[in-house]
């Protein structure tokens, strides 16, 4: 086996972690912080709350999503009293890192805005909102094996624990416009520092390494590893990690602990345990379009476990899109499923 990249083995803050997970997971050790939030989260319900909110682990909900706007099942921060929308939230940024939770901001943010111009339009009922998110938790936090989702437009995260194991995809965010418009965060980009990195990965390529990373013949209309291809395996055509330069591999390694860092560490840490024992060498990476912020431009990082999705090709290039998707560990994966068989007879 090839060694381990020495940027994906130190500290995320050095450029450290990328990939994401297969089966045979090791155990969180941190996963009682999420636990602790799930529990709050259920104990803050009252009567009205649970109802929408709360499902079994087997119930149909857990493995449909999407990321339009639009009316969707479960409960609606726009719904949840004080204690309760401070509890969702709460569990929401437990699983995520300092940055990823920023970035959650900002996207509701952007929701905020396109809110206030919806009503001054004179649309009714809102299509946009930051309270526009619904949330489910399945099963009960006492149980060794429970999952929450929660869902609106251009920001969707499932996670699930079973044995004490966090995964946490397949998860989307998204950003129309891709640009903050007005007040004190005018100028930023919720989804901005992937796709820098991104560019400045493919602005290296030589004229043949560009020719292989151009996968289609045209940027694509949206991610296509989203609904409907939870369970498709990732595609592994690109530029190869082992075909790049030392300093292209530093990129595609920083690329993908970018993406990575948008989770707590100690969820990362069970996310990527195995791509980091069977495939830490073995990235490729895709990309079509122009490197420019203004022009339609798509890339895409793959190993053998996962698929991230980028996507800025509509609206101008102005609407953005970002996909992470791996087909053994969504909705819980396998570990899940294997709680939700039936007790074999004696």
């Amino acid at each position: 086996m090839n060694a381990m990249p020495l940027s994906l083995r130190i500290p995320f803050c050095a450029l450290a972690l990328a990939g994401s997970a297969c089966a045979n997971q090791q155990p969180l050790a941190g996963a009682s912080n999420p636990s602790r939030a799930a529990s709050k989260f259920v104990e803050s319900l009252n009567p009205s709350e649970r109802t929408k909110a709360l499902r079994s682990l087997d119930d149909a909900q857990r493995t449909k999503w999407y990321f339009a706007r639009g009316d969707r099942d479960g409960l609606f921060l726009r719904d949840m009293d004080r204690d309760t929308r401070a509890a969702a939230l709460a569990l929401v940024d437990a699983f995520l890192s300092d940055r990823g939770s920023e970035q959650w901001r900002l996207i509701r943010i952007v929701e905020a805005i396109n809110a206030i111009q919806e009503h001054d339009a004179g649309t009714s009922p809102p299509t946009y909102g930051d309270d526009l998110y619904a949330v489910h938790f399945f099963g009960s936090p006492d149980d060794a094996a429970w999952a929450f989702e929660i869902e609106g437009h251009h920001f969707v995260l499932h996670a699930a624990c079973a044995d004490g194991v966090m995964t946490v995809t397949p998860m989307f965010t998204g950003s129309f416009p891709a640009v903050i418009a007005s007040g004190p965060h005018a100028g930023q980009r919720p989804l901005g520092p992937a796709v820098e990195v991104a560019f400045e990965l493919a602005r290296s390529f030589d004229d043949s390494q560009r020719k292989t990373a151009r996968i289609l013949d045209g940027t694509p209309a949206d991610v296509m590893w989203a609904i409907g291809a939870d369970a498709k395996a990732p595609d592994m055509r690109g530029v190869l990690r082992s075909a790049m330069s030392d300093a292209q591999k530093q990129l595609v390694d920083k690329l993908l602990a970018t993406h990575a860092g948008l989770f707590d560490s100690k969820v990362v840490d069970a996310q990527l345990h195995e791509w980091r024992v069977k495939y830490p060498d073995q990235l490729a990476f895709a990309f079509v379009g122009e490197t420019n912020l203004d022009k339609p431009h798509y890339y895409r990082l793959t190993s053998p476990c996962f698929t991230i999705e980028y996507d800025s090709t509509n609206a101008d290039a102005s609407h953005v899109h970002c996909v992470w998707s791996d087909p053994t560990t969504n909705f819980g994966g396998d570990a899940l499923r294997e709680h939700l068989k039936p007790a074999r007879a004696p």
